[in-house]
Parts: C-alpha cells; sequence; structure tokens
C-alpha cells in the first residue's frame, strides 16, 4: 500500500473511529439531557444495531462496481452532517434518527468498519491479508482513546456536552477529506506482476464456486460471530452500573474500564495480524472466542472495581482479535478479490445483529438475575460459540492445511471434506 492510500484509508478510519470516544461515556448523557428517557435511549441502540445492516446490500453493491470509495464518502458525509445537525436537535423522534445514525454500531460507522477492512484486503498482497487488517484496525483504539481523553478535559474545562459535540463535526468532516486521498486503481495487480501467488481457494468457495453463500462451515462461523457479540455487547450498557451501584466505584473510574481495553486492543491488533499470517486463522480465534468466555465469567465473580480493570483486558484480548481474525476468516473462505466488500460486510452485519440481540436479551433478563446473573449467562453464551468455533470452524490459512494433511489428520480437521461447504 502507497504512502497515499495508508494516509486515505488509515487517516479516515482513524478519524471516523475517533467518534465513539465521544459515543461510549458521552452520548447516553447528551440524549438524557435533551429529554430522552431511559427505555427511549435501550431502542436507539437496538433501532441502531439493526439500521447498521444496511452495510450488507451496500458491501455486496461496491463489489459489483468494484469499488469502495464511493460508499465510503457517502457514509463519512452523512456521517459528518449527521453530527452537525445532532447538536441542535429536539425532540424524541429528530434526536433518536439523528443518533441512530450517529451510533457506533449505526449505518455510517459500521458501513466505514466493513468496507475500509474491504479495501484494506484489496489493496494488500494476497499473503498479507491479517497484517492488512491488523494494521488498519490498529488505528480504530488510538482515536477513541484520544477522543474520550480530549473530552474529559474539555468537561474539567466547564465545556458542555454541545460545545465537544461541535467540535467533533470537524473531526468526521476530516474523515471525509482524507478518504478522499483513496486511489483504488493500483491495488493487487501490482501485487500480481511482482509475482505473489494466491494461495489456493478452500474448497466450495470464491472462485472454484459462483455459489460462496452455500458455503455451510461460512453460516456456521456467522453463527459464532453473532453468539460472540450478543455475549460482549451488554457490556457497553451495564458494566458501568454494576462497577458503580454494587461494587462502589466512583464516577471517574468509570471511563479507565473503557480505556485500559482499548490499551489492550491497540497493543495487541497488528501482531495478531501477522500472527494470523504464520500459525494460521483458527488458534487465535479459539484465543479470542475463549478470553470472551473467561472475562465474562470472572465478571460474574468479581468483588472490586480493580479486579475489573484487569478483567478488561481480557476484553481488548477478545475483541482485537476479533477484529483482524473474523474478518480474515471470511475472506479466506471467500476466496475471492472480487468479493472482498461481501466478505467484511457480512463479518459487520453479524456484528451489529450480536450487538441488537445482546442488549435486547439482557434488558429482559438483568432486572431478575441481576448484573452478575447476567454475566454468567452471557458466559454460557460465550462458551457456547467457542465450542461451535473448536469443533465446526476449520483452518482456512493454506500455509498451515498442508502441513495438517501431511501428518495424516483428515480432510474434515484441516476444512477440505465434500461435506465441509456445502449444505
Amino acid at each position: 500500500m502507497d504512502l497515499r492510500n495508508k494516509i486515505g484509508l488509515y487517516g479516515s478510519y482513524f478519524l471516523c473511529m475517533a467518534g465513539v470516544g465521544f459515543i461510549l461515556p458521552y452520548l447516553p448523557l447528551y440524549l438524557h439531557q435533551k429529554g430522552l428517557s431511559e427505555s427511549a435511549l435501550g431502542f436507539v441502540w437496538t433501532a441502531s444495531a439493526l439500521a447498521g445492516l444496511l452495510q450488507f446490500p451496500l458491501g455486496v453493491w461496491s463489489d459489483r462496481l468494484r469499488a469502495r470509495k464511493p460508499f465510503l464518502l457517502a457514509a463519512l458525509a452523512v456521517l459528518t452532517a449527521t453530527t452537525f445537525l445532532l447538536h441542535g436537535a429536539s425532540g424524541a423522534l429528530a434526536l433518536g434518527v439523528l443518533a441512530v445514525l450517529f451510533a457506533e454500531n449505526g449505518p455510517c460507522r459500521a458501513t466505514v468498519e466493513s468496507l475500509a477492512g474491504a479495501e484494506a484486503v484489496h489493496l494488500a498482497p494476497p499473503s498479507q491479508v491479517g497484517a492488512a487488517l491488523g494494521a488498519l484496525r490498529f488505528w480504530r483504539p488510538i482515536g477513541i482513546m484520544a477522543v474520550a481523553l480530549a473530552s474529559g478535559v474539555l468537561i474539567d474545562q466547564h465545556y458542555g456536552l454541545g460545545s465537544i459535540l461541535l467540535m467533533l463535526v470537524i473531526v468526521q468532516g476530516l474523515a471525509f477529506v482524507a478518504a478522499l486521498f483513496i486511489h483504488e486503481s493500483q491495488a493487487r495487480p501490482n501485487h500480481d506482476r511482482k509475482g505473489a501467488v494466491p494461495p489456493p481457494l478452500p474448497y466450495g468457495c470464491g472462485s472454484n464456486s459462483s455459489h460462496p453463500w452455500r458455503d455451510g462451515r461460512l453460516w456456521i462461523f456467522a453463527v459464532a460471530m453473532v453468539l460472540f457479540h450478543a455475549a460482549a455487547a451488554p457490556g457497553g450498557a451495564y458494566l458501568g452500573l454494576f462497577v458503580k451501584y454494587d461494587l462502589g466505584a466512583s464516577d471517574g473510574f468509570l471511563p479507565y474500564l473503557f480505556i485500559v481495553m482499548m490499551v489492550a486492543w491497540m497493543v495487541l491488533v497488528r501482531p495478531a495480524g501477522r500472527w494470523a499470517d504464520r500459525l494460521g486463522r483458527k488458534p487465535l480465534l479459539v484465543l479470542g472466542w475463549s478470553a470472551m468466555t473467561v472475562r465474562l465469567a470472572l465478571l460474574a465473580v468479581a468483588t472490586s472495581p480493580e479486579q475489573i480493570l484487569f478483567i478488561q483486558l481480557l476484553d481488548g484480548l477478545s475483541q482485537g482479535l476479533f477484529g483482524v481474525l473474523a474478518a480474515a476468516w471470511v475472506t479466506d473462505r471467500f476466496a475471492d478479490p472480487r468479493r472482498a466488500g461481501s466478505a467484511q460486510v457480512l463479518v459487520g452485519s453479524c456484528l451489529v445483529l450480536g450487538s441488537a440481540l445482546g442488549p435486547l436479551l439482557a434488558g429482559l433478563v438483568v432486572p431478575t438475575l441481576g448484573y452478575r446473573g447476567l454475566f454468567a449467562l452471557l458466559a454460557g453464551i460465550a462458551a457456547v460459540a467457542t465450542f461451535v468455533v473448536l469443533l465446526w470452524v476449520p483452518e482456512t490459512l493454506t500455509s498451515v492445511r498442508r502441513p495438517l494433511s501431511a501428518i495424516g489428520l483428515s480432510q474434515t480437521e484441516v476444512g477440505q471434506p465434500a461435506a465441509d461447504s456445502q449444505v
């Protein structure tokens, strides 16, 4: 990837995701100050996740046009306008619609998340897909932490949330400007001319099949992704409440729960991409899903805010591994650069679907189970997802599959049976 594309892709992604640093700690408070009730906030969060599914048809459409830049620019333009309008909006309907568009998992940021990943895959050599995704995802926690910390400083200086939101309009506008630098015409053909040979395609996927959506293992993995985020998502809504009301933490302590997670994510995500290209996808997938299971189980038995702070390192580990490995695995399974957008939006759609279902379930059971019971239930869901990955998700990296075959493992174990991908 040349310097111009790095500035355009990484810069636009970094600046777009920086807005999440305002959303996580402050958007619910801002909307509540504007008059939205707690039940309305829950509806907005669920609606934003469901609206994020818009990324799926957009990703498929981008593959047909063989261009992602126009969709990135459109999403960033809408996001910038939404940020500006949200500052002066009033009334439940207007606030709700704008909050859905502005939200972390809403259609704008979800589309940028997925199609930026597709662009990174498109611009990378075929043998460095994991590293390319890791290099991109590295910028997400940096942007989030920068805005979260800056917002905290501004609030200490007696700036209101509305003033911070206006400043964020500039940040989101700069994301649009940065995306203008992306140029898609050079990408993978350059690598091909240098002699890079794409790895053999998994059975039933990519150009070996005109119907990659009939890949049964792909849909099994989709279920595992939905379960992963159904288990992970309620933490964003209930972890702070648990730490504050059950464990007695101060308000000033709460942002550190997210900062610690983001630091762990930032430290891990780039080497995770390189490890995925060397060691294979499956070992790190199992590690990521297992880390989420252990994290939720530990939350259910934690007795102090300081323990939660350390437990949140596992959240950064699991989320960082998911951000790279899930996208790399699905990209391998499609095994067709012409379908990079479809591969990435499948991952993104599973993320937002799980992020909608998890809080919905949590809202139904938390009055009965309490916070600890909720986290125990979510740990069980994450454990089911982990076993799905362990038992039914095959390795997709060719350099790992071949040694496994050489030592006598069955085709089922390496992910290449006749029954592996067709249902």
